[in-house]
């Protein structure tokens, strides 16, 4: 059982190690979107992908150790969290894991509203764009045509930057 709940601390440390290390990514991203740099943009898009994918992994690989502790504990797994193992086993795991439970909520958090965050800040850059290009499209004069009588008939095509005969 020992080695068990070192082994499950051990992957809750690498868990938050690398929660830590999304939050400095989403920092980055918005440090990127604020400064309009689309390489750095880019790259954390990638440390971002990177860094889900081995949460994803680690997560797979907790979810099979709880069931373990939870079959040596004769619990249900569904309802072993980590407050509740910390409550099942004794010192030092239980304030490791209390521990543990504080700092990777609290990550979590910071994670979800560094993510939140950036998600509103992408979406007010893209209206921003939005706006440009459709101010743009408006201040382009339409073409009038002349008719044999004189009169002027403003064709409906304004906004047209680049000529659709090549």
């Amino acid at each position: 059982m020992d080695l068990l709940l070192n082994k499950f601390l051990g992957l809750l440390e690498g868990e938050t190690a690398l929660y830590r290390s999304l939050l400095l990514v989403f920092q980055k991203e918005e440090r990127a979107v604020v400064d309009s740099k689309l390489k750095e943009l880019n790259e954390t898009s990638k440390e971002k992908e990177n860094l889900v994918l081995k949460i994803r992994i680690l997560e797979e690989e907790r979810v099979r150790m709880v069931e373990r502790l939870a079959e040596l504990l004769g619990y249900s797994p569904q309802l072993l969290t980590l407050t509740k193992l910390s409550q099942l086993v004794e010192e030092p795991y239980s304030t490791r894991l209390k521990d543990c439970c504080s700092n990777l909520s609290a990550l979590i958090q910071s994670v979800q509203e560094a993510n939140q965050a950036n998600k509103a800040l992408l979406t007010h850059s893209l209206e921003l764009v939005k706006g440009s290009l459709a101010l743009l499209n408006n201040l382009m004069p339409s073409n009038p045509v002349y008719y044999r009588g004189g009169k002027i008939q403003i064709n409906d095509q304004g906004g047209k930057v680049v000529s659709s005969k090549i």
